[in-house]
């Protein structure tokens, strides 16, 4: 598509955990693959069944990506790959460092699938997984995810729904190689005269692959010619290998691993194929990546997985979907699948095959990512960066100048309206994120018979109004301005139940940091319509710049000094935003 990419990465070693031929670890490694320059880092390689060498190879990883990430040429944009969560850290560094945006794609919700895989249960941990990856959701520019579940997931995890976009997986469509099926191979392979029940794929503790031979067992009386074969690696092949031959299943067949160019040819022997993971909440929010590669083959599908991925397949018309880790489901579905004619199975592969390219394709899914990259360029420029540099200096000054004037103005709000002396409401910041905004006290706490506040107008007091033309009640707002949550220069922070209420182009407002002044400020201020207002802010965030925030910044002190555009027409304020009539 014509974008400069450059990848970050360890050695090979997934998912044996050993590193591939050809290579070794050392402390760096650069090579060209396929006209894309990569740079290897060392790692620990490990991916056995120890949580303790899985951590080192993660936090290897990570700490010899984060350096290497300096060494790279700054990019506009970085794609992050999770998991593990640890593969953020460089991002972070190039965020802190760079000012460079990162979009967080996420495979697994962590620390939900370490627990429900078991690869880590003790609690101390998952909590603290669980904040290191609400504070990746807060710094990344976007995150998307690969289902509507983990979207409403995180939505509860209180990750922005403007921040989120569902990008379903797509296959390695030029490395799977579908071939004719040849009698010969098939019967070299065991497939002929046999209803073959293919599984592709790592076989681990989430996928419960003890179901398969529970269900080979009764199937072995029901329906003599179904057979299952098994083909891949993973930490749990072994154990299922040697259960199979204890207990004589015959009818389970255990293939090595294979890359996709050469599995193709395996799909295209089968009758149905088998997609399975634990009857765990979390995996009903998933779909298993195998599933877009059973329906671009054009095979009916046995889909042992609640939620999004079942109902993808039902959608797809693809197969049949049953009830995970319960063998007599499985041999159920098994049974039916090989009761319907060729005819009818061949219908089903078909269908799914023209779901997939509808739906799931690259082509699609990489369009999808292009659009959500070049907006996050877009909304993070390398302006930015300096901009917070000078907020952070900007603020940290004046709050240590202004501090004896603001005492001051403590004091006298404290004496005029009592306490509290500041004004304290969460409001929405950058991409919609709540935090608490800070400002001196302008209006009283007075309520009518039935016990609400009385409006704006009778609670404003003629000290509140001075206040509030001087636009000394906003001095504290320094003081977010050196936490993070605003800036100097931009959108003003308004009220949370206004997020829902906004167009598409309204909600732009929130692609940068609130400010404590900003351009529809010094055009107009209260003085605006709600619409005039927001489209001044979007033209901010589109046209930001150095010189524009100084320019906003010497008109504030002049509007200041000349109390322009205090108020609305008619109110003490802003009347309450009730969305506009285009929304």
């Amino acid at each position: 598509m014509g974008y400069e990419v450059e990848v970050l990465t360890g050695f090979p070693n997934y998912p044996g955990g050993k590193v591939y031929p050809g290579y070794k670890i050392k402390a760096y490694q650069r090579e060209i693959v396929e006209g894309v320059p990569v740079l290897r880092v060392p790692l620990y390689p490990s991916h056995d069944q120890s949580g303790a060498k899985r951590a080192l190879n993660y936090l290897s990883f990570a700490a010899a990506a984060s350096v290497g990430s300096l060494f790279l040429k700054r990019p506009d944009v970085v794609y992050v790959y999770h998991p593990p969560a640890t593969a953020s850290l460089p991002a972070l560094v190039l965020r802190a460092l760079k000012g460079v945006p990162f979009v967080y794609d996420i495979q697994d919700l962590w620390p939900d699938t370490l627990a429900a895989t078991g690869m880590m249960e003790r609690s101390a941990v998952l909590n603290t997984v669980g904040s290191f990856m609400d504070q990746v959701y807060r710094r990344a520019a976007h995150v998307t995810i690969l289902s509507k579940g983990f979207k409403e997931k995180l939505i509860e995890r209180n990750v922005p729904a403007t921040k989120l976009t569902v990008i379903p997986n797509w296959t390695d469509e030029a490395q799977i190689q579908l071939p004719e099926p040849n009698p010969a191979r098939a019967a070299e392979l065991g497939f002929r005269d046999r209803f073959n029940v293919v599984f592709a794929g790592t076989m681990g503790k989430a996928q419960a692959l003890e179901t398969v031979l529970d269900a080979a067992d009764l199937l072995r009386q029901s329906a003599p010619s179904a057979r299952f074969v098994m083909i891949g690696g993973g930490v749990e092949v072994e154990g299922l290998k040697q259960q199979a031959q204890d207990r004589e299943l015959s009818n389970v067949t255990f293939l090595p691993r294979r890359p996709p160019s050469e599995i193709g040819e395996v799909l295209g022997l089968a009758d149905a194929l088998l997609v399975h993971l634990k009857d765990d909440p979390l995996f009903a929010i998933t779909i298993p990546s195998k599933t877009q590669a059973y329906l671009m083959t054009g095979k009916p599908i046995l889909m042992g997985v609640r939620g999004d991925a079942a109902e993808m397949v039902k959608t797809a018309g693809a197969g049949i979907a049953f009830e995970p880790q319960n063998p007599e489901a499985l041999a159920r579905a098994v049974q039916e699948m090989l009761a319907l004619t060729p005819a009818q199975r061949q219908s089903m592969g078909a269908a799914g095959r023209e779901y997939y390219f509808a739906e799931l394709s690259l082509a699609a899914g990489a369009q999808h990512f292009a659009q959500i990259f070049e907006q996050v360029a877009r909304q993070h420029r390398p302006y930015d960066a300096l901009k917070r540099g000078i907020d952070v200096a900007a603020a940290g000054a004046g709050l240590m100048v202004l501090g004896l004037p603001l005492g001051v103005l403590a004091y006298m709000v404290r004496q005029k309206l009592g306490s509290p002396v500041f004004f304290k409401q969460v409001r929405p910041g950058l991409d919609g994120q709540p935090f608490t905004m800070y400002k001196f006290r302008t209006m009283t706490d007075e309520r009518g018979p039935d016990g609400q506040l009385l409006p704006d107008s009778v609670r404003l007091t003629s000290f509140g109004k001075f206040l509030r033309s001087t636009s000394l009640d906003e001095l504290p707002e320094l003081w977010n301005v050196l936490k993070g949550d605003m800036s100097l220069v931009g959108p003003r922070p308004l009220l949370m139940d206004y997020l829902p209420l906004y167009t598409e182009r309204q909600a732009r407002r929130h692609e940068v940091r609130p400010g404590i002044t900003g351009w529809a400020q010094v055009n107009g201020r209260n003085a605006l319509s709600w619409d005039e207002k927001f489209e001044h802010d979007v033209w901010y965030v589109e046209n930001r710049s150095l010189v524009l925030d100084l320019r906003i910044l010497l008109t504030t002190l002049q509007k200041v000094v000349k109390r322009d555009g205090i108020n609305a027409q008619g109110e003490a304020t802003m009347p309450k935003f009730m969305g506009s009539p285009s929304a």
